[in-house]
């Protein structure tokens, strides 16, 4: 507790008050404190804005200042001070409001989003309630597909994967000896169907899916993989140097879609839901846009983060600006998915780390965000409690992703789901 008070807090309190008026509103709590100072044995007198949680504060006090020239400041400062001597109103200068707005980003410290000198109360104090009204100006209702809309490129895509089936076009290029069996194996009808589709229907030309690996395979390292990718109207199935971990169409987990020797593992190995009616309301759910809804009745948990962003809501002012490209992509990367598969596929990827010996301490990436240039990219990530899968945001400049055969609503479900009959053999 502070014994010694500010020598100058009369003084300071009558200059805040001004200030403390314009910023009096629903929502904002503005108080008068005395806080301490590094530069000095007195404290302080402040007036802290925040919000109900707490989360950020907008620090504001009267100091001594000079003006500067606009080449000499820093952006938007058009008052320098000395760091040493400007909380002694006894000093020289002008008498200028120094603001700084701290938010809690889980660090020791909080971090600094913004420090800045104004010469007029007024000003100040709408500075103040542009970062008070920040999440509300960044706030968005989350977009959700029409239901027609979605149906009629699910259709598109059935009967491409229908057409394709029943005259499947593979081309087998040179491969290794050690891929013979595998190639002996593959279902070409089942290739195709299960391929990954555009919004035409037609393949989508950027996929490269991962078969099966050879020789010794350590996620994050280049090896050998059994591939199909698209070359003109055709797949080509060939040997490629890919890092495992990095590839999001990676089937050599999930056999039964080309491999004819696994055509028979039942639906709760495949699906994680035993019959087609199961997976019903879920997917309901997230079509519907019901995200927060889907993830609780299939026992997901999810971290405050993504709680906001899923409501459309900033999390943090530091990332506010982003939260509208961040919904929305949000939404469009789990317009697909399946709630409950995801701890098996928790599972899945943590038993074939544990396997090869390696450590299981960071979620698994399902997909980016978008909107950051920087190396470390905001990322939508699996983790999980011991008890409950959890989803939750992370910031990673890994590559890394968890395959989306093993979240994702299984195409053949998906198909049944509306009432299609695919004409391969599915488990009933």
């Amino acid at each position: 507790m502070l014994t010694v008070k500010d020598p100058h807090e009369t003084w300071r309190t009558d200059l805040l008050t001004p200030v403390a008026l314009r910023c009096a509103g629903p929502g904002l709590t503005t108080t008068i404190e005395d806080l301490p100072s590094p530069w000095r044995d007195a404290p302080v007198r402040t007036l802290r804005c925040t919000d109900a949680d707490g989360s950020w504060a907008v620090l504001v006090t009267v100091v001594r200042g000079y003006p500067q020239q606009h080449r000499d400041s820093l952006v938007g400062n058009e008052f320098g001070r000395d760091p040493h001597t400007a909380y002694d109103l006894d000093s020289p200068g002008n008498l200028v409001y120094e603001l700084q707005v701290t938010e809690d980003d889980g660090a020791d410290e909080h971090e600094l989003l913004e420090f800045r000198l104004f010469g007029d109360p007024q000003a100040v104090g709408a500075e103040v309630l542009r970062w008070a009204g920040k999440k509300a100006a960044y706030s968005v209702s989350p977009s959700v597909e029409r239901a027609a809309t979605r149906q009629r490129r699910a259709r598109r895509q059935f009967d491409n994967r229908q057409a394709s089936a029943a005259s499947p076009q593979v081309r087998i290029d040179a491969v290794a000896d050690e891929a013979a069996a595998d190639l002996d194996a593959i279902d070409t009808s089942a290739l195709c169907w299960h391929f990954p589709r555009g919004n035409t229907g037609a393949y989508l030309r950027s996929a490269v899916v991962a078969l099966a690996g050879y020789g010794e395979q350590r996620p994050h390292l280049r090896g050998r993989w059994l591939t199909a990718r698209v070359e003109g109207e055709e797949l080509v199935i060939g040997i490629d140097d890919l890092i495992p971990a990095n590839q999001r169409h990676r089937w050599d987990n999930a056999r039964w879609l080309w491999d004819r020797r696994q055509a028979t593992t039942p639906a709760g190995l495949r699906w994680q839901v035993d019959r087609v009616e199961q997976a019903a309301p879920a997917v309901a759910a997230v079509h519907r846009g019901a995200l927060a809804e889907a993830l609780a009745d299939a026992g997901v948990q999810t971290d405050p983060e993504l709680d906001a962003l899923l409501t459309g809501v900033p999390y943090r002012l530091s990332d506010a600006e982003l939260t509208p490209t961040w919904v929305a992509t949000l939404y469009r990367g789990l317009a697909d998915l399946a709630p409950w598969r995801l701890d098996a596929a928790y599972r899945g990827w943590r038993d074939g780390r544990q396997a090869l010996g390696l450590p299981v301490r960071d979620p698994v990436v399902l997909f980016g965000l978008g909107g950051v240039g920087a190396v470390r990219k905001p990322k939508l990530a699996l983790d999980h409690t011991g008890d409950a899968p959890l989803l939750c945001l992370v910031h990673t400049g890994s590559s890394a992703v968890l395959p989306y055969a093993h979240w994702t609503v299984p195409t053949d479900l998906g198909a049944l789901l509306y009432g299609w009959q695919p004409s391969l053999p599915y488990p009933h």
